[in-house]
């Protein structure tokens, strides 16, 4: 991951000196493609398309939508101390954790009308609490503070104001936001941007068996 961010640091200079503005385009394994591949291999299910813009140059990359990895029992034991503290609730070390991360947005004025995103009905919860032992924590990005719009009156928001949980499981700025699930041991499968209650479930139980 860092040596694809030196490589766009890299770029970005280099393309500084032109008058013209440069597009390069990147496919999910940081290989650079041509315009036709990348939009070929676009696919909303699996990926999603993300641009970083300067000056002089623009860079489009696809990104997995899911992605797995495994916490060090130093960093798990941490992020359960972060929530609990976060959260005043204590994380059962037996758990799974679900997180659902809302990313940055602009800060518009509240007029109102709230989110319609099929996360916040009240559904979710009730499938999601059926599947034993899972802890699940609303986070909110410290950018975003627009919260009467996502439901601020009957969801608990817990803002990750050292960008703990971003660092850890969320690279990318999308949409709305991304969730993350981390079993007892420390295995997590994050997915990025907008989703809705099933891929939750379903996610949520296969975290749960990965050793």
């Amino acid at each position: 991951m860092k040596s694809f961010f030196i490589l766009i640091f890299l770029l970005t200079n280099y393309f500084s000196y032109s008058q013209k503005t440069e597009i390069r385009y990147f496919n999910t394994d940081k290989e650079e493609v041509t315009k036709k591949q990348f939009y070929r291999q676009k696919n909303y299910r699996v990926n999603h398309e993300l641009f970083f813009k300067t000056d002089s140059l623009i860079i489009g990359m696809l990104v997995k939508r899911k992605n797995q990895g495994k916490l060090e029992k130093t960093e798990l034991n941490q992020l359960r101390q972060h929530l609990s503290l976060l959260s005043g609730e204590q994380v059962d070390s037996s758990n799974t954790i679900v997180i659902n991360y809302l990313s940055s947005t602009l800060k518009l004025p509240y007029l109102g009308e709230k989110s319609r995103w099929v996360i916040f009905d009240p559904d979710y919860l009730n499938n999601l609490n059926k599947i034993p032992n899972v802890q699940q924590f609303w986070v909110n990005n410290p950018d975003n503070q627009n919260l009467e719009y996502f439901h601020n009156d009957r969801i608990n928001w817990i803002e990750d104001s050292f960008r703990i949980i971003e660092n850890l499981f969320f690279p990318y700025e999308f949409e709305l936001g991304s969730f993350v699930v981390i079993n007892s041991d420390g295995y997590y499968i994050s997915y990025f941007a907008e989703y809705g209650i099933e891929e939750v479930i379903k996610i949520t139980n296969e975290c749960i068996n990965l050793k």
